[in-house]
């Protein structure tokens, strides 16, 4: 049985910014989320919206979190562009 290639995760500098402020245990938890989106980077978001570029953006909430992404599948990886606590 052959394995789907695993995508990679990427941070923009301003998602781990916000990770890297966060005490130990939601710096865990947040990389944890950020790992279940690469395993399923197809699913279905909350929403999308095009950024300045007109890629569309997908935004998952979760555990409090809105975490916001775009999908490389040529280059297989999901870069993590912004983590916002949810308001």
């Amino acid at each position: 049985m052959s394995k789907l290639p695993r995508f990679h995760v990427v941070f923009e500098e301003e998602a781990s910014e916000f990770i890297l402020a966060q005490v130990t245990r939601k710096r865990r938890r947040l990389m944890d989320i950020c790992y279940a989106i690469a395993a399923r980077p197809l699913a279905q978001p909350d929403f999308q919206l095009p950024d300045a570029e007109g890629r569309p953006i997908s935004h998952v909430a979760t555990e409090g979190y809105l975490v916001s992404y775009w999908v490389d599948v040529r280059v297989k990886r999901v870069v993590i562009a912004e983590i916002e606590v949810e308001e």
